[in-house]
């Protein structure tokens, strides 16, 4: 094996590699919720909008926690997956209104976290959208992607967010025992 094979493949990486795959699918998940926006007309809900906000708290929280070591470095992980967590929350909450509520709800409370998107021009609409929720939750999480709901296919990437990130804070404790 070359140098850095051996470097990458070294124990005590294996934390902050199950950290990079986090990082990896969180930017995925909110780059296919952008794209499932803006390319699919796919029109974001309250709860949509929330559940970004929670992939943007683990997104930057794991990053900031890979310049960290020892106990700061799993505090933050802990703490992003205590918003994976809260992610994984509002997705089982939209699968409820979806699958028990979808004929008694009629619309969820607007939410728009960025109103003053004329002073950013063109671009700043496109990111106040993005920020910007309204419609139907249970309308919302009955679209599917791959034959499944949206739903299901979030709680399942908070839940594997929260293991991953409390395997990789369990591993880096462990590990920096040695």
């Amino acid at each position: 094996m070359g140098r850095f094979t051996e470097h990458i493949m070294n124990p005590r990486h294996l934390p902050s590699l199950i950290a990079v795959l986090v990082v990896l699918a969180a930017t995925s998940a909110l780059a296919l919720a952008l794209w499932l926006q803006f390319a699919m007309d796919y029109t974001p809900c309250s709860l949509c909008v929330y559940q970004r906000l929670a992939n943007l708290a683990v997104l930057v929280i794991v990053v900031l926690g890979l310049f960290w070591t020892g106990a700061a470095q799993r505090g933050l992980w802990l703490l992003a997956s205590a918003y994976a967590l809260a992610g994984a929350g509002l997705a089982g909450w939209q699968w409820h209104l979806t699958a028990v509520a979808a004929h008694r709800v009629e619309r969820c409370a607007a939410v728009n976290l960025l109103p003053g998107e004329h002073r950013f021009g063109s671009w700043g609409k496109d990111f106040a959208s993005a920020l910007s929720g309204h419609g139907s939750c249970a309308a919302a999480g009955a679209r599917t992607l791959a034959g499944w709901p949206i739903t299901h296919w979030s709680l399942v990437f908070f839940l594997i967010c929260a293991v991953l990130l409390w395997l990789a804070q369990w591993l880096a404790g462990r590990l920096g025992k040695r």
